[in-house]
């Protein structure tokens, strides 16, 4: 994906930790008003809200506000993991998912707006996968699009940047190595991760179809993948699951 850089977090990282956020210690005493905690079911267990991306955490130590969620601050930002919950409450009037697993250092909650995990936020019409028809060179991913001496071969399959696909230059994320079409990265064995690329509007034109719905674009060694139909849902599918991506 290419919003807020997505595709690039969600491969080099392989879903893993993208960071850890830091603890902002506010230095005035924050008046906090919270109604009761409801749970989403009876025996409590957890929910799956969906994947995050770049959505602020409000993190609280033992009741104390630490950090709010500030959409303008990075460091507030939760890691791209699978969010779950098992219950919501109201804060100064705005509901809040609970989120625990996105909890760090001396903070002893975690909560995400809720308003986050709704259709707003669930638009993935930015990204499209599309096929190579005709093998060709892609241009490296810098601001001069410069040569390279990568092949796309026949038959890969690669993610568009539907917000560049009349641009002169579109950008694009690779397969990740030469079993699924991209040859010619050093090291060839142990290159994993999606690369971030661009091609002319003549090789896109030439070169590219839009795939099959269920055609694969594979992000990460760990089999993790995307489809035409499963970003038509707003997802993606990570160890086989398909979930929901949420992001701003």
């Amino acid at each position: 994906m290419f919003k807020n850089k997505f595709i690039k977090l969600l491969t080099a990282a392989t879903f893993a930790v993208v960071g850890i956020s830091s603890i902002n210690t506010m230095s005035h005493v924050s008046t906090v008003q919270a109604s009761a905690f409801h749970y989403l079911r009876k025996d409590h267990k957890f929910v799956t809200l969906g994947l995050g991306q770049n959505l602020p955490v409000r993190e609280y130590s033992h009741g104390k506000l630490i950090q709010k969620d500030d959409p303008s601050n990075e460091d507030t930002y939760c890691d791209f993991h699978v969010l779950k919950t098992h219950g919501w409450k109201y804060i100064n009037g705005i509901k809040y998912y609970n989120v625990p697993n996105q909890k760090y250092l001396n903070a002893t909650s975690a909560y995400i707006a809720a308003k986050y995990f709704t259709k707003k936020y669930n638009d993935l019409s930015y990204a499209q996968v599309y096929t190579v028809a005709n093998a060709f060179s892609p241009l490296n991913g810098d601001m001069q699009a410069s040569k390279t001496n990568l092949t796309l071969t026949k038959g890969a399959n690669i993610e568009v940047d539907m917000y560049s696909k009349d641009d002169d230059i579109v950008s694009m994320s690779s397969p990740i190595n030469s079993k699924y079409g991209l040859k010619g990265v050093l090291n060839d064995g142990g290159h994993n991760m999606s690369m971030w690329l661009k091609m002319t509007q003549s090789q896109f034109k030439n070169n590219c179809r839009k795939a099959a719905p269920n055609a694969k674009f594979v992000m990460n060694n760990a089999g993790d993948y995307e489809t035409n139909a499963s970003l038509a849902r707003g997802g993606i599918y990570h160890k086989g699951h398909f979930y929901k991506v949420y992001t701003r």
